[in-house]
């Protein structure tokens, strides 16, 4: 029997466009919605709705006996589409919880069937429906069918099965959900692939929730060759909202605002106690005020990066460096010959260098020797501004000649330089390598064994060498 369901796709949008130009990119803040709207609730809902019917591609029921977080999982594809090709990025599909529209989802694997796992929120203790349905006018021109293997609801609680401890449903019950960048809805760019959140304690009492975003590219901010050499990626990875909590209170909730300011989250939240965040700037920092039409939830994973790097995250989702690299070629940043800071070499070409140092007024690079070459290829390029001064775990990627492959790699050498805010004792200290990566023709990571080696410290100007 064909079902259909009335969804919402127009939400009221009150405010201004606000532009202003920056060095290196542009801020967008978009859709600044007012909260103080007057009117009964029913007069306000009926503002923002167009309502338009649908034919559901897939349901799914769930009974829940008590009030739970759930997540979605949605196997999926969309036939001929392609995140690198123009015109046939993805199709876009609604998901509706009985009836009523809760997010929005990109089908950016393409042609191929993918697990996509998305964040519900809060349900009440009963019966619900899951549908998701085409959204023909947000899907790119060429592609405007989607095929739904699977629609998996995932309570989520704690049991033997899932592992989840109580830290973790906390996060869970607390995950923001993002509106779109309007600038980006219908350009099938900057999409927010993937989130994690990391549970660190502070004191004796205090808990820290902090969730962190992986969106494909950044339109604006740091350019597409300083991101390989400085991060080791060309995807975008932005911290987004921090928890502060004491006795199971929330005590403290901030967020990474335009101009990576922190501020005091003083928005509005939905289904449950979720926190509505907008990406409203094109290098991917946030706004509680923002909104827009689409709104996406990616469900989160708990990441700990003690000695891992924040990049580390998308090695257990190979995908997410395909679909980078998607977005590079179809914005013509990738070339085999890069004639400039915004264009790099396909990443399956580059060696990736995780390491974990302290920089005191100092930077750091490294070199890699490859067999049957005589120069060696370096991180920097030979340029001061893309050294690494940050310290702590950091990633790194090394460009190397076509036909390299792991076995081909002999050295690695790591480089301190004084950086231009030198110190007393200027130095790299402690470094340690934690991880080198080659990417596969399938973008699947492959870690190549180096000789562990105790950490050690590098005054400006020494140099350290790195063997299999």
């Amino acid at each position: 029997m064909t079902k259909h369901f009335q969804t919402n796709l127009l939400r009221l949008k009150l405010g201004y466009l606000c532009m202003k130009t920056k060095s290196i990119f542009r801020y967008t803040l978009v859709g600044l919605v007012l909260s103080i709207i007057t009117g009964s609730a029913a007069t306000r809902l009926a503002a923002q709705r167009r309502s338009q019917t649908f034919e559901a591609l897939a349901s799914n029921s769930l009974a829940l006996v008590t009030e739970t977080e759930v997540g979605l999982e949605i196997e999926a594809r969309c036939p001929g589409g392609s995140w690198a090709r123009p015109g046939a990025e993805a199709a876009a599909i609604l998901i509706l919880v009985d009836g009523e529209y809760n997010q929005d989802l990109l089908l950016w694997a393409g042609d191929e069937f993918f697990r996509y796992r998305v964040l519900l929120g809060r349900l009440f203790k009963g019966k619900h429906t899951v549908s998701v349905v085409l959204n023909s006018a947000r899907s790119a021109p060429q592609v405007q069918r989607a095929e739904i293997k699977e629609l998996r609801p995932i309570p989520l609680v704690s049991n033997s099965e899932s592992k989840y401890d109580d830290d973790d449903l906390f996060a869970f019950a607390h995950s923001p959900f993002l509106y779109a960048r309007a600038n980006t809805i219908d350009r099938f760019t900057d999409l927010p692939l993937l989130m994690y959140f990391e549970i660190l304690h502070e004191g004796a009492r205090d808990l820290i929730v902090r969730y962190t975003a992986i969106f494909t590219n950044e339109d604006g901010g740091t350019q597409t060759a300083a991101l390989m050499a400085r991060w080791g990626r060309a995807t975008d990875i932005e911290w987004v909202l921090q928890l502060r909590v004491r006795d199971g209170k929330i005590i403290e909730e901030t967020y990474q605002g335009v101009e990576h300011e922190t501020k005091v989250f003083s928005g509005s939240r939905t289904n449950g106690r979720h926190p509505l965040l907008a990406t409203a700037s094109d290098n991917n920092n946030f706004s509680d005020l923002a909104s827009s039409v689409v709104r996406f939830a990616p469900l989160p994973t708990r990441a700990r990066l003690e000695s891992a790097t924040r990049e580390s995250v998308m090695d257990a989702y190979p995908q997410s460096y395909r679909v980078m690299t998607e977005e590079l070629i179809r914005e013509r940043r990738i070339s085999d010959t890069p004639a400039n800071i915004n264009t790099i070499a396909d990443p399956r070409e580059y060696l990736y260098i995780e390491a974990s140092s302290e920089q005191k007024g100092a930077a750091i690079a490294f070199d890699v020797k490859v067999t049957g070459q005589t120069n060696v290829f370096s991180s920097d390029m030979g340029e001061a501004r893309l050294r690494i001064d940050r310290s702590g775990n950091f990633r790194t990627a090394v460009r190397l000649p076509k036909g390299a492959s792991p076995s081909t790699v002999e050295t690695v050498t790591a480089r301190c330089y004084e950086s231009t805010t030198p110190s007393e004792k200027s130095g790299c200290y402690n470094l340690r390598l934690l991880r080198v990566l080659m990417l596969d023709q399938a973008f699947i990571p492959h870690e190549i064994p180096f000789a562990s080696l105790a950490a050690s410290s590098l005054a400006a100007g020494e140099v350290k060498v790195f063997k299999r």
